[in-house]
C-alpha cells in the first residue's frame, strides 16, 4: 500500500526523498547555508536557480515605486522558490532569509533535462507549484476584499494551516515580526499592532513572544468564512531528507 510519500514506477514504488536526492546528486546540487536576514536573490537579477528549502524560513518580496516592501510568499521547509522566474530574463522578486536556512539551488537548465525531470520529480514539483498557487490566490482575495482586522485573522489562520505538524494544537511560532506581517497583507505596523492587541484583549488569541495561541479558532474561521487549505502532508518532509546526506557550503 502506498504511503503517499511514494510514486508508482512500474511494479514498485519510488520514495520521493530518494528521487529528489538522486536528481540533486545527478546535477551536483549541494545544499548551501545562509544566515538570517540575507538577500539570496535580488529583484532584477538574471535568474539562474530554483531553490528547494531544506530548513529554515525565507520569503519572496518586491519593492514598490514608493519604496515600500511587499512580501509575496513565505517559503518554509519543503517549499520551492524561484518558479515564477523560469523563462524570464530578470527575476521579478527578491528572496530573503527570515532565519538561518539551508537551500538547494537547482540550476534552471535542470528542468529541461529528462535525466533530472523524472516522473517522480515532476510530480513533486507540480505538487509544490499547486500549493503555492492556492496560497497566492487566497492571499489576493484576502488583501483585495477584506478589512484590516479580517486580513489579520485570515493570515493567522492561513499560517496555522501551513505550519502543519510544527504547530502544537492551536499554538504556533510566527516566523514574522509585526512589520513583516504587515508587508504580507498590505497593512502598516501600527494597524497590525492595533488589531493584534484587540484580538488578544477579546480572548481570540494569546501572545507569548513569537508564539501565538489561537484560543477560539473555530469562531475566527466562522467570522471571516475561512476555508482550511486542506493540503496533504508534505510529501518531502514526511519522507525526510537526512541532515547529513550531502555536505553543505556557505
Amino acid at each position: 500500500m502506498s504511503t503517499g510519500t511514494e510514486i508508482k514506477k512500474g511494479d514498485g514504488h519510488v520514495s520521493v526523498t530518494s528521487a529528489v536526492r538522486a536528481a540533486l546528486q545527478s546535477f551536483k546540487v549541494r545544499p548551501v547555508c545562509f544566515d538570517k536576514d540575507v538577500d539570496i536573490q535580488h529583484e532584477g537579477d538574471k535568474p539562474g536557480y530554483v531553490y528547494l528549502v531544506q530548513s529554515g524560513w525565507m520569503y519572496s518580496y518586491a519593492l514598490l515605486a514608493n519604496g515600500q516592501r511587499q512580501i509575496l510568499f513565505l517559503h518554509q521547509p519543503g517549499d520551492m522558490a524561484g518558479f515564477a522566474d523560469m523563462g524570464g530574463h530578470h527575476s521579478i522578486c527578491a528572496l530573503r532569509s527570515l532565519s538561518d536556512c539551508v537551500l538547494h539551488p537547482i540550476p534552471m537548465a535542470a528542468f529541461t533535462s529528462p535525466q533530472f525531470l523524472t516522473p517522480a520529480i515532476a510530480t513533486f514539483f507540480l505538487h509544490k507549484v499547486g500549493e503555492m498557487q492556492s496560497v497566492l490566490i487566497r492571499t489576493l482575495m484576502a488583501v483585495g476584499r477584506m478589512g484590516a482586522r479580517d486580513r489579520i485573522i485570515w493570515l493567522l489562520l492561513m499560517l496555522h494551516d501551513r505550519l502543519g505538524d510544527s504547530a502544537q494544537g492551536d499554538e504556533m511560532r510566527l516566523p514574522f515580526n509585526q512589520s513583516e506581517l504587515g508587508d504580507l497583507i498590505g497593512l502598516t505596523n501600527v494597524s497590525v499592532s492595533k488589531y493584534m492587541t484587540q484580538l488578544s484583549t477579546e480572548g481570540f488569541i494569546e501572545r507569548k513572544g513569537q508564539r501565538i495561541v489561537l484560543r477560539r479558532r473555530a469562531e475566527l474561521q466562522r467570522m471571516i468564512g475561512y476555508e482550511p487549505l486542506g493540503f496533504p502532508s508534505d510529501i518531502l518532509l514526511h519522507d525526510t531528507l537526512p541532515a547529513n546526506w550531502a555536505g553543505s557550503s556557505r
